[in-house]
């Protein structure tokens, strides 16, 4: 069953109610829905995490945090699912985030010669926010509905199949 995986790969409330720096979320931690393994939560947890993975802005594990508590999703794996932009996918996410969201506004893709400098990303940026993050919500979007049926789908055939195989 998923939950055996899930629960398997995640930290348990215990031990993270452990550490001193975390304490202000000892209320929290007894709350099933943000740290347990139901279909709902599990769910949502994996839209609230790629939808933030798209978002190119810093500490985007903190807003996957945050929204996954407003929302009652998983915790951990919005978290975890934040990492799916990492600076080694970072750059092709961005990128085809930029070339839709240029598609969405119907505005010319510029051709950029890109260089590692501040000065670079400041003389670049006002051509480049408006479709990158119109292109990042739009695909964050479409992604986190596409996940949250997905495992809707996946976590209900499992559990279908699991029965058969009891029934048998």
């Amino acid at each position: 069953m998923p939950r055996k995986f899930f629960k398997r790969i995640s930290p348990d409330p215990k031990t993270i109610s452990q550490y001193k720096s975390l304490g202000w979320l000892s209320g929290l931690m007894h709350n099933t829905k943000l740290w347990g393994f139901k279909r709902s939560s599990v769910a949502k947890g994996c839209a609230i995490g790629l939808f933030c993975c798209m978002i190119p802005i810093p500490l985007q594990m903190l807003l996957a945090a945050f929204i996954a508590l407003m929302w009652g999703a998983n915790i951990p794996l919005s978290v975890a699912l934040v990492w799916v932009s990492n600076p080694l996918t970072m750059a092709p996410i961005f990128y085809i985030n930029y070339k839709f969201g240029s598609w969405i506004l119907q505005t010319p893709t510029h051709q950029l010669d890109f260089e590692w400098s501040g000065h670079w990303l400041f003389n670049q940026l006002h051509m480049l926010w408006k479709p990158l993050y119109a292109g990042s919500f739009a695909g964050g979007i479409i992604l986190a509905v596409v996940a949250f049926f997905t495992v809707q789908l996946l976590w209900t055939w499992q559990v279908k199949r699991n029965w058969l195989k009891r029934k048998h």
